[in-house]
């Protein structure tokens, strides 16, 4: 009978909502383990990954000496965190490096989810300006700026800026200007005594020498016939050069250098540094069809430099403890 169907989904219904409140929106703080760990949602950057999702472009989450924050999630960041089993309540902040959508494509899911469906006042939104304010490019919902109905909570929202270190529980973040056509910040994180560095995207080589003489790096092209490198951006070495763990942001190995480190950069960078431990990520779509060019991309800057460097994969977990202990490295 239709009312016996009726008086069920209006049990179930009810019931069901009011389940998921107490999951989602009353529910209780999760205490982040005091360890050191690096999840990588995605690792794809550019835009041939964000629509082939080849790989992901879903950022990255550090949890450090007890506090959680999401790094640049890009489009597939909430699905991600759904497969990987990850709770995204539990996050303390999200940053977002720039407005480029594979960095911030899938932010306003995480905040949400973070702020327990919008219904509390929690966390952190640490982004430039620009994607503040200027461009909106995170809505005004989203920065806990405008509320409709019940829906009134937030992050409390934090412009970067360079020079003005952020502290968030026990961690304080350094935002680090990077260069790459928008306004747009790396960071350099203290956390009990370990430093974790994130170039974001940004350029690095200037100038290199080739059998012909000095060429500067141009917006076309590849690097093809580079004997050394004579010029850089010696902020982005002196700064990311004294971290103990560099998260890169490569791109390739040597394509895109106007704009993007490169492996060709980051070996110069890590050449003489304190990096005990480097990951590369954000990987153009080319590196790895039609052939998964990231382990060699790995070995050729671990040789180069002898720092242990490791390319990072869809769904991978460190301990970065473990492996700064692998590398002879106590913390």
């Amino acid at each position: 009978m239709p009312e016996n169907l009726d008086r069920l989904l209006r049990e179930n219904t009810s019931q069901a909502v009011k389940e998921h409140f107490w999951r989602y929106r009353k529910r209780d703080e999760i205490t982040i383990p005091k360890g050191y760990r690096i999840r990588f949602m995605g690792t794809g950057g550019n835009p041939e990954a964000t629509f082939t999702q080849t790989p992901r472009t879903a950022g990255f989450v550090l949890e450090v000496a007890g506090m959680c924050m999401y790094v640049d999630p890009g489009p597939g960041a909430v699905v991600r965190a759904h497969e990987m089993d990850f709770d995204l309540g539990s996050l303390d902040a999200v940053f977002v490096s720039h407005g480029h959508l594979d960095h911030y494509g899938g932010a306003e899911g995480v905040v949400e989810a973070m702020c327990w469906a919008m219904y509390t006042r929690r966390g952190y939104l640490l982004a430039p300006s620009n994607v503040l304010e200027a461009e909106q490019l995170v809505s005004q919902y989203h920065q806990g700026a405008l509320s409709y109905g019940g829906y009134k909570g937030g992050p409390e929202v934090i412009s970067l800026q360079q020079h003005k270190p952020i502290k968030i529980k026990n961690v304080v973040i350094n935002p680090v200007l990077a260069y790459h056509s928008v306004m747009n910040f790396g960071f350099v994180m203290e956390a009990g005594g370990l430093t974790i560095g994130y170039t974001s995207d940004t350029s690095y080589i200037s100038k290199y020498s080739t059998p012909d003489g000095i060429k500067k790096v141009g917006p076309t092209g590849p690097i093809m016939d580079l004997v050394d490198i004579v010029e850089v951006r010696r902020d982005i070495k002196e700064t990311f050069s004294k971290v103990d763990v560099l998260v890169a942001n490569v791109t390739t190995h040597n394509v895109w250098a106007h704009r993007h480190i490169t492996t060709l950069g980051l070996a110069h960078l890590l050449q003489d540094s304190k990096v005990k431990l480097c990951f590369l990520t954000h990987f153009n779509h080319s590196c790895v069809k039609p052939t998964d060019l990231r382990p060699l991309m790995a070995k050729y800057v671990e040789d180069v430099t002898g720092v242990k460097t490791v390319s990072a994969y869809d769904g991978a977990e460190h301990d970065l403890e473990a492996l700064l202990l692998g590398v002879g490295v106590k913390k």
